[in-house]
């Protein structure tokens, strides 16, 4: 099984790199399908769906589970849906949708050091885990129920969604990258999977910390971050 969470994170890119995205008719927004409901009321039925689906493979979650951690009636949430099956293939349209309009927003393509283009992408991880804390989860979980169990396999499943994440990965590292900062030109690969993985922990560490009100202090968290990043540079760069 793949790896992907900085992978599903770091391929959502978007107009800043070539129009690459290209949604088929199936993207509607959530709030398209959820219409005419307090945002609030909205929030708890993704949430809440998000975190069952994440918590349990898609065969097992409950509507029952999702309707009662809701608090809404399971008349309400079919009103909406058809099925668990709709409810997932929705889910997953806006949980795209999400990531790659944070993505958009957020990361500086001119920034050619690519340390501080994966500092940007785990900060927007951390803003989008903050409002749907259990995004990351539910991601890998999709993985598994669609047998993405290699890099090809992962593509391809994108690409059913009408997204081109080979190129778009392959944008995030190579775009406008300086790799020349690198001290050991040999050891590129090994060097970004350690910064990658460094930062995917403080990331986990830092979610932790997310109480039932999802609040976090992300200037302390910037501010650690880029003293971490800082030292990953001191420790790679020449």
């Amino acid at each position: 099984m793949v790896n992907c969470d900085i992978l599903i994170l770091t391929s959502m890119v978007g107009d800043q790199v070539g129009q690459l995205i290209v949604y088929n008719e199936r993207s509607e927004h959530m709030n398209d399908i959820i219409q005419n409901i307090d945002p609030d009321k909205r929030d708890r039925i993704i949430n809440a769906a998000i975190e069952e689906f994440a918590s349990v493979p898609y065969e097992k979650a409950s509507t029952n589970n999702i309707v009662k951690n809701a608090g809404i009636s399971k008349g309400l949430l079919f009103h909406y849906f058809s099925s668990k099956k709709e409810l997932f293939e929705a889910l997953i349209r806006f949980v795209m949708h999400t990531l790659r309009n944070a993505i958009v927003e957020k990361i500086n393509w001119e920034e050619r050091d690519l340390f501080e283009r994966l500092k940007q992408a785990t900060i927007v991880k951390l803003e989008v885990s903050r409002v749907y804390p259990h995004t990351f989860e539910f991601m890998k979980n999709i993985v598994a129920y669609k047998k993405a169990g290699s890099f090809e396999s992962l593509f391809e499943m994108y690409k059913d969604y009408g997204l081109d994440l080979e190129q778009m990965y392959k944008d995030f590292y190579t775009r406008n990258v300086d790799y020349s900062k690198f001290r050991d030109p040999s050891t590129i690969t090994e060097t970004i999977n350690i910064v990658r993985w460094s930062l995917e922990k403080y990331t986990e560490e830092q979610l932790l910390t997310l109480g039932e009100d999802n609040r976090l202090d992300y200037t302390q968290a910037v501010t650690d971050l880029s003293h971490y990043v800082d030292i990953l540079k001191d420790a790679f760069y020449s």
